[in-house]
């Protein structure tokens, strides 16, 4: 089954990757693509490309990991240092929440570091280094 298109949009909305979306509807990529072609739908206007973004991944209930960057780069795990980390991310045992979207990388940048003390305070984000 493929999704629908108020399906796609959420998932673009999302942020996910076209890859990401496939393997949840047992598809390939390329599929997607033509899905998205066929519905016209702009897919970096869904996903804003353009913003800067600050992201969390979950486990459960528990923050892992904080990080920032480009829309794509919550689910990118092969620039990923830690392999119990990147295990995880390949697994798909991750929620990934979007929890802020900013013009300047510095705004995101200065955002990641406040909640990665806020997590490290009450234990949580082991998978971020510690913030001086």
């Amino acid at each position: 089954m493929l999704p629908n298109k108020e399906q796609l949009i959420e998932h673009l909305s999302n942020k996910m990757t076209n890859q990401d979306i496939a393997k949840i509807y047992g598809t390939t990529f390329q599929k997607i693509i033509h899905l998205i072609k066929k519905y016209e739908i702009n897919p970096n206007d869904l996903r804003k490309v353009n913003q800067y973004i600050v992201y969390e991944h979950w486990i459960k209930e528990e923050v892992v990991y904080v990080g920032s960057g480009v829309w794509y780069r919550c689910r990118r795990y092969t620039n990923r240092r830690n392999m119990e980390h990147v295990s995880l991310m390949k697994s798909g045992k991750l929620e990934y929440r979007f929890v802020g979207e900013y013009e300047k990388e510095g705004d995101a940048r200065v955002h990641e570091i406040e909640l990665i003390r806020k997590y490290k305070r009450i234990g949580q984000a082991k998978f971020n280094k510690e913030i001086g």
